[in-house]
Order: structure tokens, then C-alpha cells, then sequence
């Protein structure tokens, strides 16, 4: 257990060194689901979610995430929760006009990162806070998964403090944004 706990640590940290002068940018796309080890508990976590930016400016999705055996939870019943995304995009490293105009500041480089506001599903936790959720696809033909959850952080509200990352039993799936026509302009 303490090992799992100098993990969450040491991802913590990491999260943190990673989140300067990024921003979420482009016209994006992407659904997923599947199952990741439980962060400390001997049960798995289910993620699933759906989250696009096809105008340039709006985000719009869903975070459904429960982590029943979740360390510093269970007592409670652990981690259940229903979010709607507050912005989705591609971090990078900031420089580019566009990105200075339409970005914001991001904790996953390189990767897509889902910000959110969600609502406890977990009558033992009621309340809403904020986190974030990082992942990318890994492509088609990689065996039982194709795709990884780099970080599910939880920032505030009844599961402040929750962290967990790890290769998704499942898919995440990258899609195109429909086609821009004249008349939608």
C-alpha cells in the first residue's frame, strides 16, 4: 500500500511539471471506453466517455467514471461520478498564434485532455468538483487495448485528491469532425 501511494505521489509530481505553457487546441473528436486498474483497490475502474470540439470554440461531452475500490475511498464505496466537459482539445506546447487565441492551459502534453465538472453518483459522497482526464488512441490491432488513460485527476469537491492512470482494457477512438459546409458558416 505505501507503494501505491509513492506512485500516486510521484504521478502527482509529474502531473504537475507537465502542466506549464500548454494549451488545448484543434478540432477534435473522440469516444471511449474499457476498463483500467483501480487506483490501490483490487477491482478495476470504468471509463467511459464522449468528447468533441468540432467548431473551433465550443467543447461538448460526457465523463462517466466509477472506481468502487479506489484507496482512500472504499470506506465510502469509492469513486462514482457523471461530468460534462467544460473544454476537450490536444495539448501542445504553446507558440502559435492560434493556440494563444484559442487555447487554455493544459496538464497532458501531447496528448488529448478532457476538462470537466462533475457530480457525485455516490450517495456516501454527494457533491461536484472538477478534474481532468488525459488519454490518447494507440491505433487499431494493439491486442486487447487501443488506448491509454495517462491521468484521471480529480481536483476538487467529495473526491479531491483521487489520481489514477493506466492502459485501457477497451478503445479510444479518434473520429473526424463532420464536414464545415458553406451554408454553416
Amino acid at each position: 500500500m505505501v507503494q501505491k501511494n509513492l506512485k500516486l505521489v510521484a504521478l502527482a509530481v509529474l502531473m504537475g511539471t507537465v502542466s506549464t505553457g500548454c494549451s488545448l487546441v484543434g478540432e477534435h473528436k473522440m469516444t471511449g471506453g474499457g476498463t483500467i486498474d483501480s487506483a490501490g483497490g483490487d477491482k478495476k475502474a470504468v471509463f467511459t466517455f464522449n468528447a468533441e470540439r468540432c467548431d473551433g470554440e465550443n467543447a461538448k461531452g460526457n465523463v462517466i467514471y466509477r472506481d468502487e475500490s479506489a484507496i482512500d475511498f472504499e470506506d465510502m464505496g469509492g469513486v462514482a461520478l457523471k461530468a460534462k466537459l467544460d473544454d476537450f482539445g490536444y495539448c501542445t506546447i504553446p507558440g502559435l498564434e492560434e493556440q494563444a487565441e484559442n487555447g487554455i492551459a493544459c496538464h497532458c502534453e501531447d496528448q488529448y485532455e478532457a476538462q470537466f465538472t462533475y457530480t457525485s453518483n455516490n450517495p456516501e459522497a454527494p457533491g461536484e468538483g472538477v478534474g481532468f482526464a488525459c488519454f490518447f488512441d494507440t491505433g487499431e490491432g494493439n491486442g486487447r487495448f487501443n488506448g491509454v488513460v495517462t491521468a484521471m485527476n480529480l481536483v476538487d469537491g467529495p473526491y479531491a485528491g483521487y489520481i489514477n492512470h493506466g492502459t485501457m482494457n477497451g478503445n479510444i477512438q479518434s473520429h473526424s469532425c463532420p464536414a464545415k459546409t458553406e451554408d454553416s458558416e
